[in-house]
């Protein structure tokens, strides 16, 4: 596995990215199965575990862990629930984003500014492709921070 170099603003997201690049040891992808929760301690109140479903088109993803911080800010606990719940724009984004992890093996980040209950926010976010024994993806590791002004 080639050595991505990605340009991170938020410290918090490049220590993320930092612990994710010791578990692609020997060149091998990370594997879900080699994250040990308490490691994800510094970063679990900013952090979505997306489950992959299927492949192909008839890739779903689903919540399947939510941070409280999360849930407080935007409303509701999202854990269970499929992202082509959230709204078309929003929605439309984000699984373009996770559909280009997925096919490329490969982490992304972005940053991006955005109304948030009438309060103008931005905010960098990175997505983490967790592999399983077949070498697919089956699960993304989302952090999002915002950054200060």
């Amino acid at each position: 596995m080639s050595r991505l170099v990605l340009v991170l603003r938020h410290p918090r997201l490049k220590g993320l990215y930092d612990y994710w690049l010791s578990l692609c040891a020997n060149e091998t992808p990370p594997m879900a199965d080699d994250i040990e929760p308490a490691d994800l301690r510094p970063w679990m109140g900013n952090l979505v575990v997306i489950r992959v479903d299927g492949d192909g088109a008839d890739t779903g993803y689903t919540y399947s862990f939510y941070s409280q911080f999360f849930a407080d800010r935007f409303g509701a606990d999202k854990a269970g629930q499929s992202v082509d719940a959230l709204p078309d724009g929003p929605r439309d984004i984000i699984r373009a984003e996770y559909e280009r992890v997925v096919a490329e093996h490969i982490p992304v980040s972005r940053v991006y500014t955005a109304d948030f209950d009438g309060l103008t926010q931005t905010w960098e976010r990175l997505v983490l492709p967790l592999f399983n024994l077949d070498g697919q993806v089956d699960k993304l590791l989302v952090a999002a921070y915002e950054l200060e002004r």
